[in-house]
């Protein structure tokens, strides 16, 4: 099944540590994984070259977690390929 979500904010977290905050973001993928696109607004470089990386959006009354398998930006546009976060 293919699932679309659209958030407004959300995090890039190296533990406690923000790696990278963004805006307007959007996840396109299936249960098992997909890609989270998403407006930077600020980052941690040193952070985004740590591991592991969850992928935090808020969705209403509910939290959406990724585990971040790769991340890649240009400009300031993240495009990460995430999985489902179990825990």
């Amino acid at each position: 099944m293919n699932l679309a979500l659209t958030g407004h904010e959300g995090t890039v977290r190296w533990g406690y540590r923000r790696a990278v905050t963004f805006g307007a973001c959007r996840y396109e993928g299936t249960g098992t994984g997909g890609t989270l696109t998403a407006q930077i607004t600020s980052c941690d470089e040193f952070a985004m070259q740590q591991s592991p990386l969850i992928a935090i959006v808020p969705m209403g009354r509910a939290v959406w977690r990724w585990i971040v398998r790769d991340l890649r930006i240009e400009g300031s546009t993240l495009t990460a390929t995430v999985e489902p976060h179990e825990g």
